[in-house]
């Protein structure tokens, strides 16, 4: 079978009920796969209502649903006026059952929920099941506290059925930075359909972009991924500047979509009056990280690969509600010397955050680290996706020959 030409279909799903993280790990791996084989063709199922802000690919296709918000204590609501969140649900899963069908799927992909989003997975991965598709589950370098993972999965239903539910399972990550399932008691047979892929970074993914205007030569980037719980980050950073006006590093401020209007309309006040550059969105930033001296961030996946696979100075300032990822991550990293963290109380007094900024600027912040950040997790999936069309091929070139 010539992988690189042949005809293949491929499934990828988020729920995306907050911020950018889904949809742009799955666009990560839409265009490596797509780069990597002429024949391929992805379709992404996303809950995000942002796709058409991304470039388009004719081999990409996106298949938005209707969207759910989740609220600050961790549970959901519709975002449609009128609908109740059952409903909402009700619709999505169709949907997905109605994408499964339209479709030969080889290959499918979920990211980060088992069962989707409150279960809306199940009646497709039953079809899909029955067409012996390839099932996926694709999971971050990090979920949360063991704990709290393994009670999630436990109310929901997962623990009982994950045995034999998914063919492979990714880790996006690297088995010497963390281990997502540690402490979940689940079986060696679960365990074994694992593999780390490495971190998601394409080193030429900013190569294509054109450039923001008017980029100050050299400046310090502050983001906050999807924004919508970023501004205290922002307002941190400007009360930094507004205390010691003489930084050396200009900031250019990314908010994000999610950022509330009322809260976007302060924070660009304040940069105004300390010279600060507010940019509200950028699809894709790895030009502004590439060309910035030293990155503020939260440490949400897609920053910290992009951050760190470039070796750019870094500030972690990871929330820790409704979920602990971004602070285990970032304690991660600070042990193995990537990059420095503060915790939010610091960086709440500006005397502080404008000691920290003096320390990115001069360079003190840059990684000091010996171990290697596994940055081929695009390059392994691609070759895992060979692999298993392959042998799917073989497969069914088999029974074929089997049958009377």
């Amino acid at each position: 079978m010539d992988i690189g030409s042949s005809a293949a279909n491929l499934l990828l799903y988020s729920h995306d009920t907050f911020g950018l993280g889904h949809i742009r790990r799955n666009r990560k791996i839409a265009l490596a796969l797509v780069d990597r084989f002429p024949g391929l063709t992805t379709t992404i199922l996303t809950g995000s209502g942002l796709s058409d802000r991304y470039a388009s690919h004719p081999r990409i296709r996106f298949v938005e649903l209707p969207q759910v918000e989740k609220l600050p204590d961790g549970t959901y609501r519709s975002a449609e006026p009128g609908q109740s969140y059952e409903q909402t649900i009700e619709t999505r899963s169709r949907l997905i059952h109605q994408c499964a069908q339209s479709t030969n799927f080889q290959i499918f992909v979920a990211d980060k929920e088992p069962l989707g989003l409150s279960g809306e997975l199940n009646s497709a991965l039953g079809h899909l099941r029955q067409t012996n598709t390839e099932l996926v589950l694709g999971l971050r370098d990090v979920l949360d506290d063991p704990e709290t993972v393994r009670t999630e999965w436990q109310d929901k239903g997962i623990l009982d059925v994950i045995e034999g539910l998914y063919n492979q399972i990714w880790i996006y990550g690297s088995r010497d930075f963390y281990n997502p399932l540690k402490g979940m008691g689940l079986s060696d047979a679960v365990m074994d359909s694992c593999s780390y892929t490495g971190f998601l970074y394409d080193p030429q993914a900013d190569m294509s972009q054109a450039p923001e205007p008017d980029l100050p030569p050299d400046y310090l980037l502050v983001t906050a991924g999807g924004g919508g719980d970023g501004a205290f980050l922002m307002n941190a950073v400007l009360a930094a500047y507004e205390y010691d006006p003489n930084i050396p590093v200009p900031a250019i401020l990314l908010l994000g979509p999610y950022t509330q209007p009322e809260k976007a309309e302060t924070i660009r006040r304040r940069a105004s009056a300390v010279g600060a550059m507010v940019i509200d969105f950028d699809a894709e930033p790895e030009i502004l990280i590439e060309r910035s001296r030293a990155v503020i961030g939260m440490c949400g996946y897609n920053t910290f690969c992009e951050v760190i696979a470039r070796g750019t100075p870094a500030l972690f300032v990871p929330r820790q509600s409704p979920r602990t990822e971004q602070l285990i991550r970032a304690e991660r990293a600070k042990e193995l010397g990537y990059a420095d963290v503060m915790v939010v109380p610091d960086a709440a007094e500006p005397a502080h955050m404008a000691a920290a900024i003096r320390r990115l600027a001069s360079g003190e912040n840059k990684p000091s680290t010996t171990c290697e950040f596994d940055t081929r997790g695009l390059e392994r999936i691609c070759d895992i996706v060979a692999a298993t069309l392959k042998r799917r091929d073989n497969l069914n070139l088999n029974v074929e020959r089997a049958s009377p």
